[in-house]
């Protein structure tokens, strides 16, 4: 790291840094004034948008996600040469586990907390749902690219242990994939849309568990507000189940634990628990990762990816029995009766 910046920093924070550690895209730093998180952004409009959100949540009671440490001028953003930094104190927890269920459960209500104060956030005019959620774009985008992939890996066969695992579960990612995306029209995704324009929701739309934090009081703070934006609360929620079920290896009863702690803040109807179902037919894990891999995006390695292939080939059974037994959503939950919709 330059030395210049941590000198600015000093100056600017009147702190005293003893140590700097990389971590991922950010960098720890340790101080007199305690643990930090130092943070760049090209746009300075991302570096105002992060600060003013977390100011925004805390005011509407969400006070479990990051807060920034103000300069000795009172200012949340400084620059350095073609930068922009913001700076976190760190929150002292480890990040959650979505093979364990207490874990889930806590992310889930953590949540829900997020979805209750991320409302009331006007949608600029030059901002409008087109038609249908930015979310079925996206998977549409990643099975076709999978299938132009799949193309190529057919012409040359596979030359990879990877091709080879990616290669065998392809026929069935595939009809499940379209299969979604052909009956999306079904779900009541138009009054969702609707639902959030007029409300004004946001969605943190990067769910994974190293974003939740659980600390030894059992608290769980939500992190990194980056891609926090305007859409479809439901997207968050289906993300997050479609992540933890693949740990939980398609357990209904997690589902359903999953699903209770998140109402249980933040209620949700039949029609919406339902659609979040649905939308677990479509294979994001698989695609997510494949695609990410291939065309080369941050954060992808053909290891992690590999693993992931192989522990959805392990539980693919579990997973169609999952899919298959809608109906055992409502038997034991609070939600009542409800006439499960195939």
């Amino acid at each position: 790291m330059n030395k210049g910046i941590l000198s600015t920093i000093e100056k600017a924070f009147r702190c005293q840094i003893y140590g700097v550690k990389p971590k991922r895209n950010v960098n720890l730093l340790k101080t007199d004034r305690g643990h930090w998180i130092l943070k760049g952004y090209k746009q300075v409009e991302k570096a105002v948008w992060v600060t003013e959100l977390a100011d925004a949540l805390y005011q509407k009671g969400f006070h479990h996600t990051v807060q920034y440490v103000e300069s000795q001028e009172g200012a949340k953003i400084f620059t350095f040469e073609d930068r922009h930094y913001t700076i976190m104190k760190m929150i002292d927890g480890h990040e959650a586990d979505n093979g364990s269920l207490f874990d889930v459960k806590k992310t889930a209500e953590t949540l829900a907390r997020f979805h209750v104060a991320a409302q009331g956030f006007p949608i600029a005019h030059s901002y409008a749902y087109e038609g249908k959620p930015a979310l079925l774009d996206k998977w549409e985008s990643r099975l076709e690219y999978f299938e132009r992939l799949m193309w190529s890996l057919e012409q040359k066969g596979p030359q990879t242990k990877l091709e080879q695992l990616i290669s065998q579960q392809a026929d069935h990612v595939l009809r499940d994939g379209k299969e979604l995306l052909q009956s999306a029209y079904k779900l009541p995704l138009t009054p969702e849309m609707f639902l959030a324009m007029e409300r004004g929701t946001l969605a943190h739309r990067d769910v994974a568990s190293h974003n939740f934090l659980l600390t030894e009081r059992g608290n769980c703070y939500l992190i990194d507000l980056d891609t926090v934006g305007h859409d479809l609360q439901l997207v968050d929620l289906v993300q997050l189940m479609s992540r933890m079920l693949l740990m939980q290896e398609y357990r209904m009863d997690s589902f359903v634990e999953a699903m209770e702690a998140y109402s249980n803040v933040n209620y949700l109807s039949d029609t919406q628990i339902w659609a979040v179902h649905q939308l677990l037919r479509y294979p994001d894990n698989f695609l997510r990762e494949v695609t990410g891999l291939y065309s080369q995006r941050p954060g992808y390695h053909m290891k992690g990816v590999m693993q992931l292939i192989q522990m959805e080939g392990k539980v693919m059974a579990n997973r169609q029995r999952f899919l298959n037994d809608g109906e055992r959503i409502f038997q034991r939950s609070p939600w009542g009766h409800y006439h499960f919709v195939g």
